[in-house]
């Protein structure tokens, strides 16, 4: 299935027309965007029927969404709507993919209990940030105290979205720059990705092409703010976000998880972290050690050419880009912990990177970046 995607200031206002005639709305949104922008009013304004699941909290726990899925059972929306960052859409697909089933949502989350094909009732995401790109995709990340669970399957994919840039100009600047790292890394790491199809390549090449310019801008003003930034920039990730919906994301998000849940790092800042030192790392890529189907004259041939885009569009290689964005976040200073990865790199993300990472390989090269006085350092002890 392939959603009516629509995006531009004011698309928003398009709400009532996507519901159609739906009687009963379920709205899942986040806290402060909702309020703070003006998706709260037009929901307000909907002559449907609606309740709301609120304040869906960052990285959301699986008691969340227990608690999203048991109201939509109860009340049986004709149509779920997702407002807010990459959780609320998580969860809005969740409540959207399991109020018709039976079981406790973990065992789904597990895949102990089979997904059905289809869904009853429809689903609409509307991101109020652009960088997850979760409106685009049909798979959610959901945690279990500090394990993440997946929920991946076709019908998690959304009817329609919209992609209104003007729900995202009370952002704050740290949370922009960290869904905006969230993006690029999508755009990169779906272009080198082992599945990745040159369909799904060429869309992911594209959104680094629309995103660099917009980084570059950014991070010289130092804000998100003027429209024309915003409108791109959700383009951009959008693309990234449809382009990883095939590819799936590398090692870069593998590696992440762990410094969301133990550490409390931003999830696009936690990828950025880990893209800078990947980067270097997939372009020393040997034949003994390469995944990539091409080999690793192409992979090699690849990153140069996703550095040409960075350097086309913003003047600068990827890395200077991850740097600057994580120091417009706050992170550029975290230090990456000393811990063991081996679980992190045994999960299909990782298997999807280009070129093998084992633990070995964390420790080295972020050990590299903190001599360099770069963002990777470990903190020993």
């Amino acid at each position: 299935m392939t959603p009516d995607v629509r995006i531009g200031s004011g698309v928003l206002n398009q709400l009532p027309e996507v519901l159609g005639q739906a009687r009963r709305v379920l709205v899942v949104h986040g806290r402060r965007s909702f309020r703070a922008g003006p998706a709260a009013a037009a929901v307000a304004g909907l002559a449907a029927d609606v309740r709301c699941y609120p304040g869906v909290r960052p990285n959301p726990a699986l008691g969340q969404v227990r608690e999203a899925v048991a109201l939509a059972r109860e009340y049986s929306p004709d149509v779920v709507v997702g407002i807010g960052g990459g959780s609320a859409m998580d969860v809005a697909k969740c409540v959207a993919v399991l109020t018709g089933c039976v079981d406790d949502p973990r065992s789904y989350l597990l895949g102990s209990s089979p997904i059905p094909d289809h869904r009853s009732g429809r689903l609409v995401q509307i991101p109020t940030i652009a960088g997850s790109g979760s409106e685009l995709t049909s798979f959610a990340t959901v945690y279990v105290g500090h394990r993440k669970l997946s929920l991946d399957h076709p019908s998690a994919q959304a009817d329609h979205v919209l992609i209104d840039p003007d729900l995202a100009s009370t952002v704050p600047v740290p949370t922009a720059a960290a869904s905006a790292l969230d993006a690029m890394a999508q755009a990169v790491e779906s272009a080198w990705a082992v599945t990745a199809t040159p369909e799904s390549r060429g869309v992911a090449v594209r959104a680094l092409e629309t995103l660099t310019p917009v980084l570059g801008a950014a991070t010289k003003r130092r804000t998100f703010t003027e429209l024309g930034l915003r409108t791109e920039l959700a383009r951009g990730a959008a693309l990234a976000g449809a382009a990883i919906n095939t590819s799936r994301t590398t090692a870069a998000h593998a590696l992440s998880y762990a410094l969301t849940a133990s550490y409390g790092i931003a999830h696009g800042a936690a990828v950025g972290l880990h893209l800078r030192w990947l980067i270097g790392h997939n372009a020393r890529a040997t034949a003994a050690d390469t995944r990539h189907p091409d080999g690793p004259d192409a992979l090699r041939r690849l990153i140069a050419d996703l550095q040409r885009i960075c350097l086309d569009g913003a003047g600068v290689p990827l890395e200077t880009m991850i740097d600057r964005l994580l120091a417009m976040h706050g992170s550029d200073g975290f230090q990456i912990p000393h811990r063991e990865w081996h679980e992190d790199l045994s999960g299909g993300r990782a298997l999807n990177n280009p070129r093998l990472v084992g633990h070995e390989d964390v420790l080295s090269n972020t050990r590299k970046s903190a001599a360099v006085g770069g963002t990777g350092a470990i903190a020993h002890g």
